[in-house]
């Protein structure tokens, strides 16, 4: 009852309910304590084995074939973001529909995560991550010629939709051949490559672009995507044959669902909660800076600066989860980000949106990984891409859903509730994963990481 496997496949470096095997470095994995997880009828047991190899050996691999090119496409999605409230406005969208613009950025990622899954399972890792280019780029070509609000709307979703089936590609390559021993920094790394992105890329649309070409934003984008995805085509390990295989059996979602419905009753509540901020956050500084009366470039520099100590804050991220366990990143994330958001409305300067922005950064950097973590502790041996995809339709529809709140608060002509709401919202979600996660962190208990 099992999809075929390649052998150079090693699933006990992929996730927590994966049987620990030796192959590749050498042996990895140990694994969190806790029952053995059911799959479609099948118990998965596990071992435990510890790295004779020093951490920095086990990441090293994955640099070229997996963090540059995600930091390159992240950082043409950088400099995107800030500006598209400044793209709605530029085909004479209202403000509340200059919100939802944003709120589409994360719902069309949302609602293409489950097809993502079936697109992995069905044509491999390797076909997946071409169409995933593709999609991209005619969705940016679409953005930049867009003349009207349904245009730039409707090619924004396919533009999310490409995002969805990349992200998904990477995270189920990352998911399986990350060591467990250093999961947690490993999927750091591949949230804090995507932060230095987002620093790379307002700059890079405030240097080359300037102030009022807000078109000039998807061009930065649709370059860094061509770059990225030839980047891994040529990076790309030539014996990992798993990379192109299909899953022979399908994993229904239903299913995925009711054999982990505690995992996404309590880590999914966590992931869900952390992306409602993080989402909210791509919303509130842009609609809050062109309140203010700010310029597309003066909101650029906030974010970037923002971004900037979001991506301090990586590593260390990665070193906490695996050595203090995920709550002790999952909650603080969640509380500073929350406090961030209650005080948005208290700035009314340049300076005081700054300020307020490095906290929102602070919060964002602490959690750096976290959710794909979680996502990664929990994957079972059977259906990884279906579990993942419906793991991150959770943590996109948070991303989706917190502009899409922005933006209701804003069309009823409340702009000032709409950080201190969100900001409630979140402090309320962490209390529930202070009480109800489970620890999930293969060296939570150990001394030796």
């Amino acid at each position: 009852m099992r999809g075929r496997r390649g052998k150079f496949d090693v699933p006990g470096s992929a996730s927590r309910h994966e049987p620990t095997v030796r192959a590749g470095l050498g042996p990895v994995g140990d694994c969190a304590p806790g029952s053995r997880p059911r799959v479609g009828g099948v118990t998965v047991s596990f071992g435990t084995r510890m790295s004779r190899e020093p951490e920095t050996k086990l990441l090293r691999g994955l640099w070229m074939r997996v963090y540059v090119p995600n930091f390159l496409i992240a950082a043409g999605q950088g400099a995107m973001i800030p500006v598209l409230v400044y793209a709605a406005d530029r085909v004479h969208a209202s403000p509340a529909e200059a919100g939802l613009v944003v709120a589409l950025n994360g719902f069309g990622t949302m609602i293409f995560d489950l097809p993502s899954g079936r697109i992995i399972a069905r044509l491999g890792e390797s076909n997946a991550a071409r169409i995933s280019a593709a999609l991209l780029g005619v969705g940016l070509v679409g953005c930049y010629f867009s003349e009207s609000f349904l245009l730039l709307a409707c090619s924004l979703l396919v533009q999310a939709a490409g995002w969805a089936l990349w992200s998904l590609v990477r995270l189920t390559h990352l998911s399986r051949v990350a060591p467990a021993l250093v999961r947690g920094r490993a999927l750091s790394l591949f949230g804090g490559v995507i932060r230095a992105g987002n620093v790379i890329g307002p700059f890079l649309y405030v240097v080359l672009v300037g102030r009022s070409n807000v078109r000039g934003a998807f061009v930065i984008y649709l370059v860094c995507v061509v770059i990225g995805f030839t980047w891994q085509v040529v990076a790309r390990d030539r014996h990992d044959h798993a990379a192109h295989l299909t899953q022979a059996i399908q994993v229904r979602t239903i299913r995925i669902l009711s054999e982990n419905r505690r995992v996404f009753a309590t880590a999914g509540v966590g992931a869900l909660g952390i992306s409602l901020l993080r989402g909210s956050r791509n919303a509130i500084i842009p609609l809050w800076a062109a309140h203010l009366g700010f310029s597309a470039a003066q909101a650029s520099t906030i974010f970037a600066f923002s971004s900037l100590v979001d991506l301090a804050f990586f590593y260390p991220a990665g070193v906490v989860s695996d050595r203090w366990g995920r709550k002790a990143v999952a909650i603080p994330s969640m509380v500073v980000l929350s406090i961030g958001h209650i005080l948005v409305p208290f700035s009314h300067s340049f300076t005081t949106l700054f300020l307020v922005s490095l906290v929102l950064g602070l919060g964002n950097g602490m959690g750096s990984g976290i959710v794909m973590t979680l996502g990664a502790d929990f994957t079972p041996a059977v259906g990884r891409s279906s579990f993942l995809a419906v793991w991150r339709l959770v943590s996109d529809g948070g991303t989706a859903v917190g502009p899409l709140v922005d933006s209701g608060i804003v069309a009823v002509g409340a702009l000032v509730l709409a950080g201190p709401v969100l900001g409630l919202v979140g402090l309320s979600i962490a209390i529930v994963v202070a009480l109800h996660l489970e620890e999930s962190a293969p060296n939570r208990f150990k001394n030796d990481v």
